[in-house]
């Protein structure tokens, strides 16, 4: 995940997390962290998550940013042992993105974040929809591109884009998830409609980063996916553009409000899930793929060395030492790995089938 500070990405994964249950229902799946400190850490982001909306209200910088590198460790499971889609996101203080300017980096921590990024089959960027939704005037679209990092974001797209370029085998995903969307969408219980708008701004505003990954990675897929974290918050008013703590630029301070009854809705969790869980799905398929036919490559190995005819001082001898015993029991173990590996592979096929035919919500656009 790639983004400025504050813009949501923790939020992101906690939506995801906090859906997934409603989402997975219908599939012999779930979607469950993988170590104590992910766990731990999507539980703390959901009590503040819950705790602004029972406050009533929040303004935009409420909640905790990230300070360092986080991997967080989700999986897929299946419902059979061994079988799951291993999912490992990166979050990261989106101020490295300007190291000097917003806070200081450790550099080989980045660069160790930088080739995670490089290497991942799907890259994940965050848009701060009230930024792009509030700007009127000359002065606020001309601090849009440094509150959302554009030119940061692009470079680590482009470097993303090179390396799947390289690894056509493998799938690629490039999404854009605005956030805060629950202002601009009248389908989770808000008054106004301005989803074209919000799809036209976010189109514009990305479209030099879409080109790039499109040069470098034709193959890569591209989809728009908004997000309502919350769903049951809206803006209180106009937002205002007020002096940065540098003093040489705007950012943006918004307060939102809770819809009653104060129950969170999320909506364009199950559109992320599904379209990445397609692509690493397919990925893992492959994979299982490949185990199914060591495994029955194994066991055809051992019924031709059972058929060799050999003559029969040889066959005695073999039956005195055991090896004719023991090559009795290599064909039942192989084959029944074999048998094992075979059901895996068509009760993980059955899973992919299932999700691919999810069809994607109303708000998902492909660019």
């Amino acid at each position: 995940m790639v983004g400025p500070s504050r813009v949501g990405k923790t939020s992101l994964i906690v939506s995801l997390i906090t859906d997934a249950p409603r989402i997975l229902a219908r599939l012999p799946a779930a979607l469950r962290t993988r170590d104590t400190w992910t766990e731990d850490a999507v539980m703390r982001r959901r009590n503040e998550l819950e705790g602004a909306v029972r406050a009533g209200s929040f303004r935009k910088q409420a909640l905790r940013g990230t300070d360092r590198a986080s991997y967080y460790k989700l999986a897929l499971e299946s419902g059979i042992a061994g079988v799951a889609v291993h999912l490992t996101l990166l979050d990261f203080p989106g101020g490295w993105l300007s190291p000097g300017q917003d806070t200081k980096r450790p550099e080989d921590t980045w660069r160790d974040c930088r080739e995670f990024m490089a290497q991942s089959t799907v890259l994940l960027v965050p848009v701060d929809s009230p930024v792009l939704m509030s700007a009127r005037h000359a002065e606020q679209h001309r601090a849009i591109p440094e509150l959302l990092k554009i030119a940061q974001v692009e470079s680590v797209a482009e470097d993303w884009a090179t390396e799947r370029q390289y690894a056509q085998e493998e799938p690629a995903l490039l999404l854009l998830v605005p956030m805060k969307c629950e202002s601009y969408f009248a389908d989770n219980g808000g008054s106004q409609d301005r989803a074209a708008e919000l799809a036209e701004a976010v189109s514009k505003t990305y479209s030099r980063m879409c080109d790039i990954v499109r040069m470098n990675a034709p193959h890569a897929r591209i989809l728009y996916c908004p997000l309502d974290t919350l769903g049951c918050v809206e803006l209180a008013g106009d937002p205002a553009w007020v002096p940065d703590d540098e003093g040489d630029g705007l950012q943006l301070s918004a307060e939102f409000r809770v819809r009653q009854p104060g129950e969170i809705s999320v909506v364009g969790a199950e559109d992320i899930l599904i379209a990445v869980c397609r692509v690493l799905a397919e990925a893992r398929r492959t994979a299982e793929e490949a185990l199914a036919e060591e495994a029955t490559d194994a066991h055809r190995q051992v019924e031709e060395e059972a058929q060799i005819r050999r003559p029969f001082i040889e066959r005695v001898r073999r039956w005195l030492d055991g090896t004719q015993a023991q090559l009795a029991e290599n064909r039942r173990a192989t084959g029944a790995r074999a048998r094992r590996a075979q059901r895996k592979l068509e009760h993980f096929e059955r899973m992919v089938d299932e999700l691919a035919a999810r069809p994607f919500g109303s708000r998902v656009r492909e660019l």
